[in-house]
């Protein structure tokens, strides 16, 4: 029963899980407050700048799957795991070390780079929630993608419509003006 909803699950399921990583990306994730009391916000384009660039890949992939054939909705849905885990690789990247990713608003604020020294500058930081939407997102869009790769010969094909016809027409005028009619080219070989 779901594979024969897979197209629309994959595609919706790729908006949604995209715009989550957007949402995420322009929230604040960290709170670091330094040792002489200055608070500096982090949103989630200063710790993780990348993640609107791989939403925006996942966005272009719902384009490319709903238009191609089965051969590269294969490549494409093993594609959009790889972006998928690229998005949650950036994220726990972001999340695992605060101070490393918040490194140039530090700066900014303090004057003082280099990594060492940046450590001794922050008295405290304060995780926010918006990193774990961005994970949890990538990580759907990695299932979404074997999901595709794995169910994209249940999508429906094409149809066959606007492809030329390949019957041979007799050169009398006549038969070439019936073969207009019905939608066939008479100059094509």
């Amino acid at each position: 029963m779901i594979l024969k909803r897979a197209r629309p699950l994959v595609l919706s399921g790729l908006v949604v899980a995209a715009a989550t990583v957007m949402l995420s990306w322009t929230q604040t994730w960290f709170t670091i407050i330094l040792r002489d009391g200055s608070r500096v916000e982090v949103l989630g384009s200063d710790a993780a700048g990348s993640l609107a660039a791989l939403a925006l890949s996942a966005f272009a992939l719902v384009a490319a799957l709903s238009l191609s054939s089965l051969i590269v909705r294969r490549i494409l849905g093993v594609v959009a795991a790889a972006v998928g885990a690229t998005i949650v690789a950036v994220s726990q990247g972001a999340l695992a070390d605060p101070v490393i990713s918040s490194g140039s608003l530090i700066t900014d604020v303090t004057g003082i780079s280099g990594t060492d020294s940046l450590r001794a500058l922050v008295d405290v930081v304060n995780v926010n929630a918006w990193p774990v939407p961005a994970i949890i997102a990538g990580g759907l869009i990695v299932v979404i993608g074997l999901f595709a790769t794995f169910s994209a010969h249940r999508w429906p094909v094409a149809t066959k419509k606007y492809d030329r016809a390949t019957t041979v027409v007799a050169d009398d005028p006549a038969s070439q003006w019936d073969a207009q009619s019905r939608g066939i080219d008479p100059t094509a070989e």
